[in-house]
């Protein structure tokens, strides 16, 4: 009895240490500016992406951020990087553009400029 209980208290000992060991040694760096944070929205914001932008696209990570209450997703585009975007910002001030939900589709339903995050 007193061998299996030191086993168990060995097993869960190791078992517990590699998931740390293997975290600290992997590097987990994402990419500032990485064109998955557009790759991930509904389609219909992509589409709006693509006619904004006159080329590849890149967006940091806080570029949309959707509100479940709401069901709205925000559009930040001073957190984007293409080709184009001169036209959507005046100044300081920078386009953020809201699509809500509408069935299952997402509509645009604003646009208004603010003070740029950056």
């Amino acid at each position: 009895m007193t061998v299996r209980t030191l086993l168990l208290a060995l097993c869960l000992l190791i078992c517990s240490e590699l998931p740390a060991v293997s975290k600290g040694s992997a590097a987990n760096k994402e990419d500032p500016w990485d064109p998955r944070h557009i790759d991930d929205l509904p389609a219909e914001v992509r589409q709006y992406i693509t006619g904004v932008c006159k080329g590849p696209a890149r967006a940091q990570h806080g570029f949309a951020t959707y509100s479940p209450r709401e069901k709205r997703w925000r559009i930040n585009l001073e957190y984007l990087q293409c080709n184009g975007l001169g036209e959507y910002r005046r100044g300081n001030q920078c386009l953020d553009v809201d699509f809500v939900e509408v069935g299952s589709l997402f509509r645009l339903a604003g646009k208004q400029y603010r003070d740029c995050g950056f």
